[in-house]
């Protein structure tokens, strides 16, 4: 990864989608202004917009190098399990997520301090909660794409595609009663993005992501102890 393109481009990708968080909060007309509403901003273009497509990307693009680098039989050969392989590279992957998340949270705080909106340490955590929070659940909404679609050989292009398109149409459950339903939006309801919609459903968005927490264990246990034992 040190030596890679991957990781300077996603973060380029994440401080992007934070530009466009602003320019869609200072543009349009009747917009309330200010730290807390940057943020949600940002929040909202990681849901739908950048993180499922990103995290799916950089998660298949490093179990995708097995293939790519042809040191899958190799690794075979030591004695480190293909599935604890799998599970370091997953690891790394919870690791870039908290990273997108810093690089989101840093540049919420510096577009403010340039556009003087005013914040607080108590702005300041509650920010940093949600954009955590956002992130990981999305990191888990995606993970049994990221498992099965890393299954063949450059497989993990086309599960990048199918998460942009999953995460865009949390466009449109958003803020309906199925926001705890939809793994990627599940997240809003965890942190109430809306404080007085009574579309959330805590529990129902606890088994969501339960479920895509199962299905992706599923597919690394049977699946591709199968494919390779």
């Amino acid at each position: 990864m040190k030596r890679h393109y991957l990781l300077p481009l996603s973060i380029g990708v994440v401080v992007l989608s934070c530009l466009l968080a602003l320019i869609q909060l200072t543009g349009a007309e009747n917009s309330v202004v200010g730290y807390l509403p940057l943020t949600d901003g940002i929040l909202w273009n990681n849901v739908t917009l950048i993180f499922p497509f990103l995290i799916t990307f950089f998660g298949g693009f490093l179990m995708n190098r097995e293939y790519a680098e042809d040191t899958l039989k190799s690794n075979l050969i030591i004695p480190v399990s293909y599935r604890k392989l799998i599970f370091a590279k997953i690891a790394v992957t919870v690791f870039a997520v908290t990273l997108f998340v810093a690089v989101s949270f840093l540049c919420s705080i510096l577009f403010a301090l340039i556009l003087r909106y005013p914040f607080n340490l108590e702005d300041v955590g509650m920010a940093f909660w949600k954009l955590f929070v956002v992130g990981i659940t999305c990191l888990i909404a995606v993970m049994p794409i990221i498992v099965l679609f890393t299954l063949k050989r450059n497989l993990f292009l086309a599960g990048t595609c199918g998460a942009f398109v999953y995460g865009f149409c949390g466009i449109f459950v958003a803020n309906t009663r199925f926001t705890s339903w939809y793994p990627t939006t599940s997240g809003l309801t965890i942190i109430k993005y809306e404080p007085n919609s009574s579309n959330y459903q805590m529990a129902s968005a606890i088994f969501v992501l339960a479920v895509c927490v199962f299905f992706s264990l599923f597919i690394i246990t049977v699946a591709r102890r199968n494919l390779y034992d």
